[in-house]
């Protein structure tokens, strides 16, 4: 009778700890459905609040489904399926209001194209699983985009930033670096030291100051340097890969060079 409770109460327990990344997860999509109404109503600041709500939730699901190994197939794919909705949809309907619906059918195109190459991202992430490099992600996360996008957004409409042009420029930048083949830090397998750790606690310090002081600019900020170093990491790679193709040629040009005279000297004979 006992080890028949026993059984039972474990049970419950696997079935808590099953559940509670896919909580997580749920309360990412309800966080980012606030969001959206905030945004119907006008509050683009509090609907921001509610978008950075919904990115911790979402970080937190994977975690949480790691340390307790329970992650699962049925995990992956509501993951997916709610950062489409929270990262793809409600971002895209911050622009469409904001910005998109007053260039008509233009505004209703960009709206589509941000989620469609969301949609194409998380679909490519998701067939490559286990086969890439866990340290970066190829193409810019849904996550990040959908936060800078709205972010952006925000700025234009309370603090007047730049103009509609550039927020869809930004809009369609982003877009192409979520499908692109970019590479971005994962940030997944960190070896922290002690004197690492004394640096993370100090930069979270002040992050958090400057987050307090100006939560929207230091989000923008920080996501705009995220992606500005993804890129910068890229083309430092490709121009290391270009200077070695470039010696390669020289010294195989080098080479030719001295075998010339010999081959015009048995042309001679």
């Amino acid at each position: 009778m006992e080890r028949d409770k026993e059984k039972n109460r474990e049970k419950r327990r696997e079935l808590g700890l099953l559940l509670l990344p896919n909580f997580f997860t749920a309360l990412s999509i309800f966080f980012a459905v606030i969001a959206l109404s905030k945004v119907y109503n006008g509050d683009y600041l509090e609907a921001f609040g509610w978008l950075l709500g919904s990115g911790i939730a979402d970080g937190l699901d994977g975690r949480v489904a790691r340390l307790t190994g329970t992650t699962s197939k049925f995990g992956e794919e509501f993951d997916s399926l709610a950062d489409v909705v929270a990262f793809g949809v409600i971002p895209a309907y911050f622009y469409f209001e904001g910005i998109g619906q007053d260039l008509g059918r233009l505004g209703v195109a960009f709206t589509a194209i941000f989620i469609i190459f969301g949609a194409i991202r998380l679909a490519r992430f998701n067939i490559s699983v286990g086969n890439s490099d866990p340290n970066y992600f190829i193409g810019l996360p849904i996550p990040a985009s959908g936060i800078l996008l709205s972010g952006y957004v925000v700025l234009y409409q309370i603090y007047n930033f730049g103009n509609e042009f550039l927020v869809t420029f930004i809009l369609l930048f982003l877009s192409f670096l979520m499908v692109s083949n970019i590479r971005f830090p994962s940030f997944k397998k960190i070896k922290v030291n002690r004197i690492f750790f004394v640096r993370i606690l100090i930069g979270v310090v002040v992050l958090t100051l400057f987050l307090y002081v100006a939560p929207v600019i230091g989000v923008v900020t920080l996501l705009s340097l995220y992606v500005i170093g993804g890129i910068a990491r890229t083309g430092w790679v490709l121009y290391r890969y270009w200077r070695v193709i470039v010696r390669r040629r020289k010294k195989g040009g080098r080479e030719n060079g001295a075998e010339l005279p010999q081959n015009r000297g048995k042309g001679g004979n």
